[in-house]
């Protein structure tokens, strides 16, 4: 009476748990005749008795095989991650006593029709995601590939979980090893190194890293004392190549995307952030290329073989790669309320958000901003990442990459304010925190862009306008500065904090 089997089964694919009485309902097998092909299944490990008395239901069990993935979290097997018939399941190992996985609660099988955003957002996106896709994969399958995307997750083939071994125990407190991992660095930190990798690895958006995000990146190892930079799947840097259609001027092309120098960018307020501001940033550089900088940067989430917890907030939102501007700054201050207990982490929050409008960071979006894990479930700010100004290169630039209080452009200070009642910061608290970033701004940013007046490679950074019309790096950097300060000054920023 196989027949019976399948059609329990086959209810359990559409509704996962469920009661004798909705069995009945859904399969029309008499409840005698039901309870005996249950206890069937459930010797043969098909599924799962779950409560007691009228609160009893019943589970299926997603088994270990082909299409099923074992998911490791700091080494401790957290579940089983599947995918049946155009369908994603994720069910949680019975051994697993921590806390949900953002956006899976425990106790029941989860089915989904996409891929669940807390892996999904480790998957490299668009064409870097369409190269692990032409082998004809589905998006799940990506995760066995990707050995080091961010944050402590580990991916195995659930028929090969036997040789995974991985033993946190002596894994050292985040804190205590901090100033090694993120490691001092000056700007401007130039490196003439050998890059010892192709040049069509380069210049196309393969599987050459396993981190997130859309542009290109490479995971490398550095040999400082050779100076040469080679590719590794296990690295503990990364580097970024120049665009080389972004790095050259196309008089023909009126509508090109003509962004020079986006390493240089990304070093320099890296560093600001890290050397002037205090931020927790890790040690990065550029490497000269052929027409443009290479930006290379450190890991912050690996010491000595160990991975650290790193969750973005798009991840802990639950929303995927492809909805990372969809939310509002509101949305994201209330969740960093939900999750980030310590009132001194949540005032961090909120001056990185105000130097990211000052220096118009348009490209912060939910993953390029994320927490890390120091210890007994509390979460701080992360090191930060990805952190450019699109306003060197845009005189219209966004503000910020998440609308705050609907806009974009023109925000006042009167919003901070509001935004920050979401995290429990009073208006003179904001109010001082402001006056700090935006002082510092207008103090020491004129250093950074002098330093970069003196860089004489590639031209003494040569930015074509138009055909007959040149700047440079640190005359953009210059004319951003002013109409900063002029704006913030417009707005009453400068009256209002005493500056």
């Amino acid at each position: 009476m196989k027949r019976y089997e399948k059609v329990i089964i086959e209810s359990f694919e559409k509704n996962p748990q469920q009661s004798i009485s909705e069995l009945f309902d859904n399969t029309n097998i008499p409840k005698r005749t039901l309870n005996r092909y249950i206890d069937r299944l459930i010797a043969k490990g098909e599924i799962e008795p779950m409560g007691e008395g009228r609160g009893r239901y019943y589970q299926r069990i997603l088994k270990p095989g082909r299409n099923t993935i074992a998911v490791f979290k700091s080494g401790e097997l957290a579940g089983f991650l599947g995918y049946e018939e155009g369908r994603y399941l994720f069910e949680y190992d019975k051994r697993y006593k921590r806390k949900d996985l953002d956006g899976l609660p425990k106790n029941e099988i989860l089915t989904s029709a996409t891929l669940f955003a807390v892996f999904e957002n480790l998957i490299p996106e668009s064409d870097r995601r369409n190269a692990y896709l032409a082998d004809g994969k589905n998006v799940a399958e990506i995760l066995l590939e990707l050995q080091n995307s961010h944050g402590d997750f580990d991916f195995i083939a659930a028929d090969k979980l036997h040789v995974y071994k991985n033993d946190y125990t002596n894994r050292p407190n985040w804190l205590l090893v901090k100033e090694k991992i993120l490691q001092e660095q000056a700007f401007v930190n130039i490196l003439d190194f050998k890059i010892c990798i192709e040049r069509e690895i380069l210049e196309e958006k393969g599987k050459h890293s396993s981190l997130s995000g859309y542009q290109n990146k490479i995971d490398v190892h550095v040999d400082f004392e050779k100076g040469i930079i080679e590719q590794s799947s296990n690295a503990l840097y990364l580097l970024k190549p120049y665009n080389i259609e972004n790095a050259l001027y196309d008089f023909k092309d009126k509508n090109q995307n003509y962004l020079p120098y986006m390493g240089l960018n990304e070093h320099l307020f890296m560093s600001f952030a890290k050397n002037v501001y205090g931020f927790d940033v890790p040690w990065s550089a550029v490497v000269i290329g052929e027409r443009d900088f290479h930006y290379l940067v450190k890991r912050y989430d690996r010491f000595d073989g160990y991975k650290y917890e790193q969750r973005d907030f798009a991840q802990i939102m639950n929303m995927k790669s492809n909805q990372k501007y969809f939310a509002t700054s509101e949305r994201l201050f209330d969740a960093i309320w939900e999750i980030v207990k310590s009132k001194e982490e949540k005032m961090r929050f909120l001056e990185f958000y105000l130097f990211s409008f000052v220096i118009e960071h348009a490209d912060l979006h939910l993953k390029n901003i994320s927490v890390i894990n120091i210890g007994k479930g509390k979460q701080r700010l992360s090191p930060l990442y990805d952190l450019i100004s699109n306003g060197i290169y845009r005189g219209d630039s966004d503000e910020l990459g998440l609308p705050l209080d609907g806009k974009k452009h023109n925000i006042s200070l009167e919003s901070f304010y509001s935004l920050a009642t979401r995290i429990g910061i009073s208006k003179l608290q904001t109010k001082k925190i402001a006056k700090n970033v935006i002082g510092i701004f207008i103090e020491k940013f004129p250093d950074c862009i002098e330093k970069c007046s003196k860089i004489e490679v590639f031209d003494n950074l040569k930015i074509y306008k138009e055909r007959y019309h040149t700047s440079t790096f640190s005359v953009e950097l210059e004319k951003f500065y002013d109409r900063r300060i002029n704006r913030l000054k417009q707005r009453g920023f400068l009256k209002e904090l005493g500056l």
